[in-house]
């Protein structure tokens, strides 16, 4: 339990903190052309071992360098892009969305992920953002690498998202890219049905030189 109440204070105090500074989506880097989707509520998956136990000097949606902006992160560039609605397809505008992953190698910014991979040095691993008035936000990543869970089970490249308003239920999913062949094989994606599937994997467009994809999420309305 003690685990769980520090996971939670940290939260609390990071959404504190958080709304005391202030935060804005920049999309500077990407002017996205939004498709929305059916309103059904978006899978809810477990929060995962690696959430961040400290976060990092940059708390911003572009993850593909730190704070000194003097080198960027090894691996594959992708803009991830969507819009947060309701259950009734309202869009929820002042969401804060934060996502977490692990780095090209597939290992976590973690002291309890053994896997032995290098770490990089110059990725964010977390990022945060909130959504405008249409409920729009953006993240500037990398796609993160393939992990080893256990022996017989290898987790498919996935970005772990948190989305938090006032007027929802607080969710906690995962983001999957499409055709990747470890996906068939997940413990947790094919524990959700196949309509639930399709709406936690994305697909990637080669747009204007940037790698595009849209990850739309619906909330539980209170």
């Amino acid at each position: 339990m003690n685990g769980k109440n520090n996971f939670n204070q940290r939260r609390r105090n990071f959404l504190k903190g958080f709304l005391t500074l202030g935060a804005l989506i920049t999309t500077d880097w990407l002017a996205p052309s939004f498709v929305y989707s059916s309103c059904e509520l978006t899978p809810r998956e477990s929060s995962g071992p690696f959430y961040p136990l400290n976060y990092p000097d940059d708390k911003d949606n572009d993850l593909t360098y730190l704070k000194d902006k003097s080198k960027k992160a090894k691996g594959e560039i992708i803009y991830i892009n969507g819009i947060v609605q309701g259950e009734n397809c309202e869009p929820v505008s002042k969401a804060i969305i934060e996502i977490w992953q692990a780095c090209s190698t597939g290992r976590y910014n973690h002291p309890e992920d053994r896997n032995r991979a290098k770490l990089d040095p110059n990725f964010q691993y977390w990022g945060k953002a909130i959504t405008n008035e249409n409920g729009e936000y953006s993240f500037k990543t990398i796609k993160p690498g393939s992990y080893p869970a256990s022996w017989f089970w290898t987790r498919p490249p996935h970005i772990h998202f948190t989305v938090r308003s006032s007027n929802h239920s607080q969710l906690t999913t995962q983001m999957y890219f499409s055709d990747e062949s470890l996906n068939l094989k997940d413990r947790l994606l094919q524990n959700h049905s196949k309509k639930e599937q399709q709406k936690c994997v994305v697909t990637f467009y080669q747009k204007k030189q940037k790698k595009i994809g849209q990850f739309n999420l619906t909330l539980q309305n209170l």
